[in-house]
Parts: structure tokens; C-alpha cells; sequence
């Protein structure tokens, strides 16, 4: 079943892809442990890719969070409230926002502006066959699984199928990993997304992994676009 999920997720991406913006925006961060009218303090510039239904939201830092695809409409927003975090996002593309009731933090991403590549950039033309592919050393294969590893219920369970790595991409990294959940059954193969360094000795860094529909739909979109699956 999650297989078939999988599956037809992917079908699905080529029409999320179509008509998704990239923004540059004002980045800021508060404190909310304390009240959620801590005041926001700016960051720097982030970016955020869009495509009406969900977003990739990226730090200054690098780091990335990606929104489920987020439903609910109220004046000009898209809420989504999945009981650990809060996703807002405006249909106008201007405003983003997440907060995340266990970190205690609200991230937003305001007066955004496109910065979406032109039709006739010749990017936009490249085949897919423009990636260029490599296998994993053994370093690296420890170094990815080492990190996702720690996400997991059941460590130990994990199954990994790996794919070759994307050498001429940004760094990021996806693979497959089935493992055990909190009833003793295997979940079935989950995408995840690492972002993969080698500076000498190998490492990894964790940005996202599936679970849900959305949250599979979300990783195999951001996986896809990456030159993956």
C-alpha cells in the first residue's frame, strides 16, 4: 500500500511543478515560550518555492522546512494546524509563516518577491538526462543513515534503499527507508531527504522525511526536483 502511495504520488507531481514561484523574502524569528506576542527579530533574506498548494520555505542558514499541501482558505490565507505546528502561507505569494508549538519558535517569511527564473531561461530547458549520477561511497552511505537513523522509532528495523547520488546538483540526498512503527509492523518505504557533506569526512544533515500523504507528497516533490525518484 505505501508503495502504491508512493506511486501515485509521483504522478501527481508534474502537475504541482507546473506554476510554482520562487520568492526572495525578509526572514525573521521569535521567541514564543514566553507569549505568541514576542516580537519578531529579522534574519536576513530566506526564499520560499510555492506552487499554490504547499511550500518549501529555506533559512538563511540553508535549512529547509516543506509545508503539507495545505487546504483550508480564509481571507487571502492558506491555514493548515496539524496539532504540533501552525503553516500559513497568502495566496498573494507576499507572506509565509510557520510556528511550531513544541520548538516554541514562529518563522516568517514576509515581502516576498518573485524571483522565478524567466520561461525562456534555458534551465527551464534542460533534460532530465542534465543530472549527472554516482554511487554512494561506504562513508557516506553510514553518514546518511547514521541521521535518519535518529528520526526513526525503531532504528534498528531500518531497511534502506539507496539511490545514486546527484553530483552535480546542491547536495541534497534521497533514498528510501522502511522500518517499524510504534505497533511492531513495518511502515513501508518512506522517501527522505538529507543534505549530504564531503569535506573530507563525510556527513549528513536531516531535512525531511515522509509520513503522512502529505508530508510523502511534500518530500517526493522537493526529492523529484532535486534530480531523485
Amino acid at each position: 500500500m505505501k508503495l502504491e502511495l508512493i506511486a501515485l504520488s509521483l504522478l501527481a507531481l508534474t502537475t504541482n511543478a507546473i506554476g510554482s514561484s520562487t520568492l526572495s523574502c525578509d526572514y525573521a524569528k521569535s521567541d514564543i515560550s514566553n507569549g505568541a506576542n514576542a516580537p519578531m527579530i529579522p534574519g536576513g533574506k530566506g526564499t520560499v518555492e510555492f506552487d499554490g498548494k504547499s511550500f518549501k520555505a529555506t533559512r538563511p542558514n540553508g535549512g529547509v522546512i516543506i509545508s503539507p499541501i495545505i487546504s483550508e482558505q480564509k481571507n487571502g490565507m492558506l491555514f493548515l494546524d496539524d496539532k504540533t505546528k501552525v503553516f500559513a502561507a497568502s495566496l498573494s505569494k507576499t507572506d509565509f509563516a510557520i510556528s511550531d508549538r513544541i520548538a516554541r519558535i514562529t518563522e516568517q517569511w514576509a515581502n516576498c518577491i518573485d524571483v522565478s527564473p524567466s520561461p525562456n531561461n534555458s534551465d527551464n530547458d534542460k533534460p532530465a538526462t542534465a543530472w549527472k549520477y554516482r554511487s554512494l561511497t561506504k562513508q557516506e552511505i553510514n553518514a546518511v543513515e547514521a541521521v535518519v537513523k535518529d528520526q526513526l522509532k525503531d532504528p534498528e528495523s531500518a531497511r534502506f534503499k539507496h539511490s545514486k547520488f546527484v553530483s552535480n546538483g546542491k547536495g541534497a540526498y534521497c533514498g528510501l527507508v522502511n522500518s517499524k512503527n510504534s505497533y511492531g509492523g513495518y511502515a513501508g518505504n518512506t522517501p527522505f531527504m538529507v543534505m549530504l557533506i564531503n569535506n573530507g569526512k563525510p556527513h549528513a544533515g536531516f531535512i525531511g522525511m515522509g509520513g503522512d500523504d502529505a508530508e510523502t507528497l511534500s518530500t517526493l516533490s522537493v526529492c523529484k526536483d532535486s534530480g531523485y525518484f
